[in-house]
């Protein structure tokens, strides 16, 4: 029966594949916390992103290895993370992300 140890093995594994994935990084000054715009990004994105709870608009992949823990909220939002996966995002969500991105400096 799988286990913490199962896990900590797809675990490794996922490390791995998003070692190999591209990233963009946004600048936001300010401390973490939950009430700072860190935390706003954070939670909003998730929400946004994960189909816990709700019909799936983008399903993981056959091969996605969140499939292989016994975690409901892995298995059914999508995401490895399972914060903030089963609340909604904010309606100026976009705008304030937006915002952030236009304001980026490129180097």
């Amino acid at each position: 029966m799988p286990g913490k140890e199962h896990d900590f093995e797809i675990e490794k594994r996922i490390s791995a594949v998003t070692r190999e994935m591209h990233f963009l990084w946004l600048a936001v000054e300010d401390e973490p916390g939950p009430n700072s715009e860190r935390g706003y990004i954070e939670r909003n994105a998730i929400a946004l992103l994960s189909n816990y709870g709700k019909a799936d608009v983008d399903s993981p992949s056959v091969r996605w290895l969140g499939r292989h823990t016994k975690d409901d909220k892995i298995c059914n939002s999508g995401l490895w993370n399972v914060n903030h996966v089963d609340e909604h995002y904010e309606e100026n969500f976009f705008d304030r992300f937006q915002s952030l991105v236009n304001g980026m400096k490129v180097s």
